[in-house]
């Protein structure tokens, strides 16, 4: 329960601004050891990132990647 309230919480947080996808790339990178993830797993987000056709992220856009 106190996860889906920190996640709702979150989603109003969520600011309209963009971000540099590859700025995220590498503080997930810095973060990976807290984060639980493994060199594959960036491996996998780093081939989704370069396929997305624009730098920044945003709430406005469809953020797939085919």
């Amino acid at each position: 329960l106190a996860s889906v309230k920190r996640q709702m919480k979150t989603e109003r947080d969520v600011s309209d601004t963009s971000v540099d996808k590859w700025r995220v790339f590498r503080d997930v990178g810095d973060a990976r050891t807290r984060l639980g993830l493994q060199d594959r797993a960036l491996r996998v987000l780093n081939a989704l990132l370069s396929f997305f056709p624009v730098a920044e992220l945003s709430n406005e856009r469809n953020l797939v990647v085919f």
